[in-house]
């Protein structure tokens, strides 16, 4: 009895081996640990991602491979992610927004029930940006001029179900109805900034990461930023609250996710590594030159904010008929 016991372990054993499920005897990791990015390189989630990486490969010697994998509103890369093999060696790094967007607007073969959370790493605080010597110095001041010129007048970001996108809508819906302010979607913030700069669009909606090097080189004038107070950075760009009220305050949180089945160590593994990444001075010191946060948060309360923040995002959707 005791030799067949044996012999069944064994053949469990290698029939894990054989599925490639991981187990506890497996060392991890033992080869690069693929990001993907459901937006265009160049971006606030490419810039934060990187500095990760290089840092991470630096301390630990772990390879993180970052995959921007931009377009069909983030599906296809969160696809990818949620049909990877759950055994700890591909995650997304999505905006919980957009993220929350695209499932809950058409049929894209994942939800939230696909996903499991890793770690908050940034929120991200959206902003709106005209050229330098644009008239507009208000967000009123755009409106206006869109709703004495229809059609003419426009914004853009980086995709068609953008956070930034429902931001606005939800400033048109409730703000200006009457105004007709049309959309252009670009596949990264980079990409939505370089139109600005080529004055193909007459104003951009991103997040100040992406606004900043414009702004210091005297290019951009902010005319709107999502946080609740003014930025210490931008102390001259007013916040969309004062010019519109207290409710258009919104923080983009960002963070990593697995697919649903990948192993609690796995995911406390890279949990940790991402904290650990995020606590270190030089880490924080190029995240605040890029404009971004470090806003770390362990994968128990990541969670937690994927569920609220998909909860938001579905009541917008729904008030406004997107």
């Amino acid at each position: 009895m005791r030799i067949f016991t044996s012999i069944v372990s064994t053949l469990l054993l290698c029939g894990m081996f054989i599925l490639g499920v991981p187990t506890s005897a497996e060392a991890y990791p033992t080869r690069p640990i693929t990001i993907i990015i459901p937006f265009g390189p160049g971006g606030a989630v490419d810039i934060a991602a990187r500095i990760l990486a290089e840092n991470i490969q630096t301390r630990r010697n772990i390879t993180l491979n970052i995959v921007c994998k931009p377009g069909g509103a983030g599906a296809p890369a969160m696809m990818e992610v949620a049909r990877a093999r759950p055994n700890g060696y591909t995650f997304g790094f999505p905006s919980l927004p957009t993220f929350s967007t695209t499932p809950q607007v058409q049929s894209v073969g994942y939800s939230l029930a696909d996903f499991r959370a890793v770690a908050q790493i940034s929120v991200m605080t959206m902003s709106l940006a005209v050229n330098a010597d644009s008239p507009f110095k208000t967000v009123d001041d755009l409106m206006q001029a869109a709703r004495a010129n229809p059609g003419r007048v426009n914004f853009a970001t980086h995709g068609v179900l953008s956070t930034q996108r429902l931001f606005m809508a939800r400033i048109l819906g409730t703000k200006y109805p009457d105004v007709n302010l049309p959309h252009v979607a670009y596949a990264s913030g980079h990409e939505v900034s370089t139109a600005l700069l080529g004055r193909h669009v007459v104003s951009g909606m991103g997040v100040t990461t992406n606004h900043k090097p414009y702004v210091l080189s005297g290019d951009f004038r902010i005319i709107g930023i999502a946080s609740p107070e003014r930025l210490a950075e931008f102390p001259d760009s007013p916040t969309f609250a004062e010019q519109l009220g207290p409710e258009f305050i919104f923080g983009n949180s960002h963070g990593l996710i697995a697919p649903k089945k990948t192993p609690d160590d796995r995911v406390l593994f890279m949990q940790n590594l991402i904290k650990e990444a995020l606590e270190d001075p030089d880490v924080q010191e190029k995240f605040a030159a890029a404009g971004l946060t470090t806003d770390y948060l362990p994968a128990d309360e990541f969670q937690k904010v994927m569920q609220e923040v998909w909860d938001y995002i579905g009541g917008i959707l729904k008030e406004y008929q997107l």
